[in-house]
């Protein structure tokens, strides 16, 4: 029986643990007024984002003409009475870098074009063309190099911008017509610049649309807001700021860091942690790698409770060759710091079992002790009753002044699971990767009504995405 109690002291100082644990019974009267821990420093949560781009950047050369050609080709277009034209441009496949948010897409151009002009009186054609062309017949298409450049700022307010303009339009081969040998390559250089700084003004419009799409406009709109944490409660990550590293194209994958610093919140009532803070701004800056996070959790017991009998309830447990089934557990507080458990259990025995005690946590050694433990046993079974008293002698003489629970030992023995968390697949295109350097509770405090417990956490933490092309598309 020994060793069962120190199974369940343990299991649910694990669950305690586990699930940073608020209608407890009252265990004493009179008492103080409830009090929180100390408030923990602020956490600083670095994580480098590498997303491979290949599928967006060959949509983005896919999507884009690899022709332009006067709307009548290969015939002519006539603009005037006088004057008719013909021109085809083919590009080479883009070439895409990203230096410091500088983003700059490289294409050769490969034209040519020919021309016609006559004399026309009354709007009526009274001479024949006189035409000349470059890059017809024998001749080879002129060529000329092409870069825009895009500059990438993340405002303050979460919002882009970008400045987009042509860098370098250079002719390569002149283009001379036979229309009294005129060089026509400036007018030409000149055309295509008017074209791409068009295509310019259009794409930093087009971004500036994109600022106002619903989920942008929903995240800089909420301020701090409250998520939930799959089943174990809410969270708010109380921002004081965003940061975000400049991009930089290797290869084909696109690489930044995202940072922040704030003091976030765990509770099992997600009204408790509704604020009505604006969102902090972002940074552009450099982001260094790593988490340092404190985590500062509060839970209700009627929540903790129901969390603990959803995992533990009907749940059986080997002892020595004897089975106990728990069929409930129900912890509660006060505000002088104790609390009380009540196991209830059937099997070999059945009956309950009520613990109380001041838990005392040693932040340096991560153990947690009880010296003042106090037991008790609710049962009709015969036997338990003959042996209460040598029982409760040798379970007290034990756990007085003994360690509780080694916090330690059970993170080592958990870091393999622990950190398998930190390495997974989110969805279909993204997968985190990460490692655990340490994780230690720093403060816990039971109160009536609530459970206080304090983290420690650091480690790394990555994001790695293959998005895939028709993301894009659908946003």
């Amino acid at each position: 029986m020994k060793h069962t109690t120190h199974n369940l002291i343990a299991l649910l100082a694990a669950a305690l643990l586990l699930y940073s644990c608020g209608s407890s019974k009252k265990l004493v009267s009179d008492e103080p007024a409830a009090h929180y821990l100390p408030s923990l420093p602020q956490s600083e949560i670095n994580i480098p984002v590498k997303i491979y781009m290949k599928p967006l950047l060959t949509m983005m050369d896919s999507g884009t003409a690899k022709q332009f050609t006067n709307d009548k080709w290969p015939d002519y277009t006539q603009s005037g009475c006088d004057f008719r034209y013909k021109y085809r441009f083919i590009r080479s496949p883009f070439s895409f870098s990203c230096v410091n948010n500088k983003v700059s897409i490289s294409f050769r151009g490969q034209y040519q074009i020919a021309g016609s002009k006559s004399v026309c009186a009354f709007d009526k054609q009274v001479s024949p063309w006189v035409g000349g062309s470059c890059g017809f017949g024998n001749e080879p298409l002129r060529r000329v190099d092409v870069s825009i450049g895009s500059f990438l700022e993340l405002l303050p307010n979460h919002s882009f911008k970008t400045t987009t303009r042509l860098e370098q339009n250079k002719a390569l081969d002149k283009c001379e017509v036979t229309i009294l040998q005129t060089d026509i390559t400036e007018q030409i250089l000149d055309s295509i610049e008017a074209s791409i700084n068009t295509y310019a003004v259009a794409f930093d419009n087009f971004v500036k649309a994109i600022n106002n799409h619903t989920m942008l406009k929903q995240w800089r709109s909420e301020g701090a807001r409250v998520f939930p944490f799959s089943k174990y409660g809410y969270i708010n990550i109380n921002p004081i700021q965003f940061r975000m590293g400049r991009m930089n194209i290797y290869k084909d994958t696109l690489i930044f860091s995202v940072g922040y610093t704030g003091s976030p919140k765990f509770a099992s009532d997600s009204s408790s942690l509704i604020n009505k803070k604006a969102l902090s701004p972002l940074q552009t800056t450099a982001v260094s790698n790593g988490i340092s996070t404190y985590l500062d959790a509060v839970y209700q017991y009627s929540f903790l409770n129901k969390l603990l009998n959803d995992s533990l309830q009907n749940k059986p447990f080997d002892v020595e060759g004897r089975t106990f089934v728990i069929k409930d557990v129900t912890i509660g507080g006060t505000n002088a710091g104790k609390l009380s458990i009540d196991i209830s259990f059937t099997g070999n025995r059945k009956g309950v079992l009520h613990l109380s005690g001041t838990p005392q946590l040693d932040t340096v050694s991560q153990v947690l002790t009880m010296p003042d433990i106090d037991f008790s046993i609710d049962t009709k079974d015969i036997l338990v009753n003959m042996g209460k008293g040598l029982f409760r002698k040798k379970i007290l003489k034990t756990l007085k002044d003994q360690t509780v629970f080694d916090i330690a030992a059970l993170l080592e023995r958990n870091k393999t699971v622990i950190q398998a968390r930190l390495n997974q697949q989110v969805n279909a295109w993204m997968q985190t990767t990460g490692t655990i350097g340490s994780i230690k509770l720093v403060g816990l405090l039971p109160q009536r009504e609530y459970i206080q417990v304090q983290a420690f956490i650091n480690g790394t933490l990555q994001v790695i995405a293959k998005p895939p092309a028709n993301l894009v598309k659908a946003f």
